[in-house]
């Protein structure tokens, strides 16, 4: 045990100081505040008007908080790919393999990797998380209930587990921190359309939504959208039929179904879950090959 805190507090620090790294780690959720300050979140408020005529306030405290819903979630990918580049360069350098001479467990370097990467990417996402609700309150005078906020945290250890299994699958298959760095910064614009953080399905079509439905960060952000705009629409006092037109429509807050069948959201998250225990699986046992060979 003993070791494998001492591998993750290495793997936490080698990280956080590469401030390249954790900059670029960033950088997909730097480009979508942006975009939605500069133009979308005029488009969101503009359109939700025409259907529900609401304040400034409200209007802004609606859109981003779903914003900050995707914002999230793309983090919870970008990070834990970023943490990763120390395994990908361990890997690269063969330190993986130096560090079996002393008396490390491949369990324990296993164990190691993993964990310094969902603890590192969860705790700079709570971060980010308690950061939102303050700018967001402070800006709007609307604030996010504790008890969202607590279910929320949830969500975001939910996505951090699942996040850490895919990216270290990615990782042991591509041992290349050139390469990690690369997915890293084509994958935070590519899912931010496909798992609808961008654009809602309704605007992108059937098609570009079926394909979505197969990643399981869909199915997180949809979840949390779900959990963060009941609260918000509680408070402002949008309900019925306009309530389920936005969530909908206008933000895919209520499930997408899977490869264009209808099934419940329940469903589709025990498939993300699925997903990434198969992942984690997958690269316990491509390490453990790696490592007898070497």
């Amino acid at each position: 045990m003993n070791h494998t805190i001492a591998l993750i507090k290495r793997n936490a620090k080698l990280f956080l100081r590469d401030r390249a790294t954790v900059f670029f780690s960033f950088l997909s959720t730097l480009i979508m505040v942006a975009l939605y300050f500069l133009f979308i979140g005029r488009i969101y408020i503009d359109d939700m008007n025409n259907v529900a005529p609401i304040t400034k306030a409200a209007s802004g405290f609606v859109v981003y908080a779903q914003m900050m819903a995707g914002v999230l979630v793309l983090n919870s990918m970008s990070l834990t790919l970023g943490m990763f580049s120390v395994a990908a360069k361990d890997f690269e350098s063969k330190r993986a393999d130096c560090f079996l001479t002393m008396p490390v467990k491949r369990r324990e370097l296993l164990v190691s990797y993993f964990a310094g990467g969902l603890a590192v990417s969860f705790l700079l996402n709570l971060f980010t998380w308690v950061l939102s609700i303050i700018l967001i309150g402070a800006a709007t005078g609307y604030w996010i209930s504790i008890g969202t906020a607590v279910a929320a945290t949830g969500v975001l250890v939910v996505s951090s587990v699942i996040s850490s299994s895919i990216m270290m699958l990615i990782t042991v298959a591509v041992r290349s921190s050139t390469a990690i760095g690369v997915i890293s910064g084509i994958a935070g614009t590519f899912l931010g359309f496909l798992c609808g953080i961008y654009m809602p399905y309704s605007n992108l079509g059937s098609s570009v939504k079926a394909v979505g439905s197969l990643i399981p960060f869909t199915h997180i952000t949809v979840w949390f959208k779900n959990l963060v705009l009941t609260d918000v629409f509680a408070q402002i006092g949008v309900a019925g039929e306009v309530k389920d037109v936005l969530m909908n429509d206008y933000f895919t807050a209520n499930g997408v179904g899977f490869a264009g069948m209808d099934i419940p959201l329940w469903a589709t998250l025990v498939y993300a879950v699925a997903v990434g225990l198969v992942c984690l699986t997958a690269a316990g046992l491509m390490l453990r090959k790696r490592f007898r060979m070497s």
